[in-house]
């Protein structure tokens, strides 16, 4: 690359000489966070012409960062989690325009700093397990002593019990901060065994619900039909692993390495170069969850029923191709009414709710991470008229499609 980068022309601040570079920096480059990210990261950066260098690593010593800066001049900087390891304030960077994803530890001065918003996932979780009326509800943690474990079990807590719910959380391993997953699963085993029946579950992440799947499978506890579980961060791969699938709130990993990477860009434009990270921290801007991806796990207590596991996968596959009730209830012998209301006892909603439920979840996405034409969404997502779509959008989310999207893309 010329040391103008691809454009040929100043990269942005003024010094046409600096390549027009943006460093990302993040200690795992295998994770499919790190890839939804990095898309919205190259989505801004695009639209200034600017490259986009990874560097992966559990560390970042001071010197190694100032060396990076020396060498690759970039035009900023973007630290995403390192920070649980080291601390990367804002004076090691050398005056170059920085953003933070999940920093936890260490000053950002007056630098962006985003993070999940851990409230709101609670919400989606609770709400979502609730559309079966629990009994109670459940929480389980991470095996190694983080922060952000704890305040997903602890939201969660607050959310359930503000609602006047019973709650328990799965106890951390007393005088062991690194329990290991074999010893997490197998104190785990008689906790669940205990639970009462129909217990909501919320995991705090994908990987903890696999192993939350198989210790309920040890304990002979079935899930959907003895307990419902729901997760967080909806990859795909760890989701559908287990048998059954685990249902997860997507968070808008594309969403914070766009913003990050738009806050990089903004200092730059406002001459933001030299900060040594004194000045008072800002607080952190918080990025909601996209939505929730329904998987078997939360399908309600009838959903061990054939036709019920069937009628819900034809409405994941086809609701967008124009999927109707009656086109559903065609495909089964049961009458119109019967099957309704089985239905609305083992997901906990009715046919329709699932058939919108997964076109407006498809819509959002749409408009999210993409530059498609909202006049072409809705028949991409099985609506017959923008003014259908229009309807049940600012029904759920209380405002139109081109202010969620100016809200939750760019």
């Amino acid at each position: 690359m010329s040391p103008k980068g691809k454009s040929g022309k100043s990269n942005g601040n003024g010094d046409p000489a600096r390549a027009a570079t943006v460093i990302y920096l993040t200690k795992d480059s295998k994770s499919p966070s790190h890839a939804a990210k990095l898309a919205g990261i190259r989505r801004y950066c695009a639209s200034r012409r600017w490259d986009v260098k990874v560097v992966a690593s559990q560390d970042f010593p001071p010197e190694f960062i100032s060396s990076l800066m020396r060498e690759s001049r970039p035009v900023g900087c973007i630290v995403d989690g390192v920070t649980n390891r080291v601390g990367l304030p804002p004076r090691l960077f050398r005056g170059v325009p920085v953003s933070y994803i999940g920093y936890m530890r260490g000053r950002t001065g007056n630098r962006p700093n985003f993070h999940f918003d851990t409230a709101a996932i609670a919400e989606t979780a609770f709400r979502e397990l609730s559309a079966n009326h629990p009994p109670c509800y459940a929480a389980v943690g991470f095996p190694r002593r983080m922060r952000w474990p704890r305040q997903r079990v602890e939201a969660f807590r607050a959310t359930a019990c503000a609602a006047g719910a019973a709650f328990s959380a799965f106890p951390a391993c007393k005088g062991n901060p690194h329990e290991s997953w074999e010893s997490f699963c197998a104190r785990m085993v008689p906790w669940l065994a205990a639970l009462p029946e129909h217990c909501a579950i919320f995991a705090v992440s994908d990987e903890v619900a696999v192993h939350v799947v198989r210790a309920a499978h040890a304990a002979a506890r079935h899930i959907p039909r003895s307990l419902t579980l729901v997760s967080v961060d909806n990859f795909e791969e760890l989701c559908e692993s287990v048998d059954p699938p685990v249902s997860s709130i997507q968070l808008d990993f594309e969403r914070a390495g766009f913003l990050a990477a738009r806050a990089v860009g903004e200092q730059v434009a406002h001459g933001i170069t030299k900060n040594d990270g004194i000045a008072p921290a800002t607080p952190p801007i918080l990025v909601a969850p996209l939505l929730v991806v329904r998987r078997k796990s939360t399908s309600g207590h009838g959903r061990h029923e054939k036709f019920i596991i069937e009628a819900a996968e034809i409405i994941r596959r086809e609701a967008c191709e124009g999927l109707t009730a009656s086109d559903l209830l065609k495909r089964f012998p049961h009458s119109r009414r019967n099957f309704e209301r089985r239905f609305r006892e083992a997901m906990g909603h009715g046919i329709l709710d699932e058939i919108l439920h997964v076109r407006l979840e498809r819509a959002c996405s749409l408009l999210a991470q993409t530059d498609t034409a909202i006049g072409a969404i809705p028949d991409m997502c099985g609506f017959r008229s923008y003014r259908g779509l229009d309807f049940h959008f600012r029904s759920r989310f209380k405002m139109g499609m081109a202010d969620w999207r100016r809200k939750n893309s760019r």
